[in-house]
C-alpha cells in the first residue's frame, strides 16, 4: 500500500509541474481545482522570545495534477499486477 502512495503522489507531482509549465500556453491546464492551507506567501509564525520558528503548508493542484494522480495510480495497478 505504501508503494501506491508513492506512485500516486510521483504522478501528482509530475503532473501539477507539468500543468505549471504548460499553462501559458493554453490556460485551463494551469487551472487551479484544489487549493488547502496557507498562502505560499503567509505562514504561521511562534515566537518564544529566545527561538522561534514559521511554518507554512499549502496544497495546490491543478488539472493536469488530478491526470498525474490518476496516472499514477494506474501505473501502480499495472506494475502490481504483472
Amino acid at each position: 500500500m505504501g508503494i501506491a502512495v508513492v506512485y500516486v503522489l510521483l504522478g501528482g507531482l509530475v503532473g501539477s509541474l507539468m500543468g505549471h509549465l504548460l499553462a501559458p500556453l493554453w490556460t485551463p491546464l494551469g487551472r487551479t481545482l484544489v487549493f488547502l492551507g496557507t498562502p505560499p506567501v503567509r505562514v504561521w509564525s511562534v515566537n518564544l522570545g529566545i527561538v522561534g520558528f514559521q511554518v507554512g503548508a499549502w496544497l495546490n493542484v491543478n488539472v493536469l495534477g488530478i491526470v498525474g494522480l490518476l496516472a499514477g495510480l494506474a501505473w501502480f495497478q499495472r506494475r502490481s499486477a504483472g
